[in-house]
């Protein structure tokens, strides 16, 4: 069961024919985390610029929602009791909207610059990646290093970063979505059940998410064609603080391993959970998994000096 409750756009009969003959491709969720005004200001703004499908997530705490139904019409309202992490309003919108693609951003965030119809090319793709994340940009709108690359370092998966790179024609990989924003492709999402609720970091959510992508053959792209800004914000980190799930995201990436071509249950020294060897790594990953962690360090394509030497070589 549902932990939230729904409050959809209203329509009449016409109207809601005519939405399930429509192929909407894209919807956008917005995500509660700032102030009153700025979420009314942030609705508004997708109102009155993107003709995309809105769906946005807040707590019962926000107030009248009747009120929020009467001045946003067209809007769906997914209202949690209390919210605990932000992959678990991730996953709500995916739940919801029904579209091919869905974009996250959040009530205290901007957009600068969105190619739309370049981005969605990208994901429509053969071999595409599953998303797009945004390049981030502070309240000085300077470039702040959002990109992840794999590191493994004192049996601690602690990803590298890189500042993206400001071409708005090409798409990058990085290991997972900065602060979850993005544009992902809903039907992957929901076959790896979005992001996992039992890890109680959003940080270790998203890159337990990104871990799998890859793991799966898949990729998650940047490109600087979809720029957000943080405009409140001049110094914006993550909290990679150790926490209870740790131990559960490295048993499904390190435990597994390729040995003469096959992948098999691999114990290994470090933040090891037995129950999820037991259940997920000798069950079902095995079966699935193309690539162990340590293909996906060698095999990744981009770093900083690679894409600059390859871009002076041109």
């Amino acid at each position: 069961m549902n932990k939230y409750r729904i409050y959809h756009r209203h329509q009449d009969i016409g109207k809601q024919i005519e939405q399930l003959h429509r192929n909407e491709q894209l919807a956008i969720g917005i995500i509660d985390v700032g102030t009153l005004e700025q979420l009314e200001n942030t609705i508004k703004w997708y109102i009155s610029k993107m003709n995309n499908c809105l769906h946005v997530v807040l707590s019962e705490d926000r107030g009248n929602l009747l009120q929020f139904q009467k001045e946003y019409p067209d809007v769906t309202f997914i209202v949690f009791p209390s919210i605990n992490s932000f992959g678990e309003c991730v996953n709500a919108i995916a739940d919801e909207c029904f579209t091919n693609f869905f974009m996250i951003v959040r009530s205290d965030v901007e957009i600068i610059r969105f190619e739309g119809s370049y981005l969605i090319n990208c994901l429509n793709k053969k071999d595409a990646p599953i998303a797009i994340t945004p390049a981030i940009a502070n309240s000085k709108k300077e470039i702040i290093p959002s990109l992840r690359a794999p590191k493994l370092e004192d049996n601690l998966i602690d990803p590298e970063s890189y500042f993206p790179q400001m071409s708005t024609t090409q798409i990058f990989n990085t290991l997972y979505p900065f602060k979850g924003l993005g544009i992902y492709e809903r039907a992957f999402f929901q076959r790896q059940r979005g992001f996992d609720l039992e890890i109680n970091s959003n940080y270790y959510q998203f890159l337990d998410f990104g871990l799998k992508t890859y793991q799966l053959g898949k990729t998650i792209a940047n490109s600087s064609a979809f720029i957000i800004s943080f405009p409140q914000r001049l110094s914006i980190i993550e909290d990679r603080s150790p926490t209870d799930g740790l131990s559960k995201v490295h048993t499904r990436a390190l435990g597994v391993k390729v040995f003469n071509g096959k992948i098999l249950p691999n114990k290994f020294k470090g933040y090891f959970d037995k129950k999820t060897y037991n259940d997920e790594v000798k069950q079902r990953l095995i079966n699935i998994v193309k690539k162990d962690f340590d293909t996906i360090i060698s095999s990744w394509q981009y770093t900083i000096d690679e894409i600059d030497l390859k871009e002076e070589n041109k």
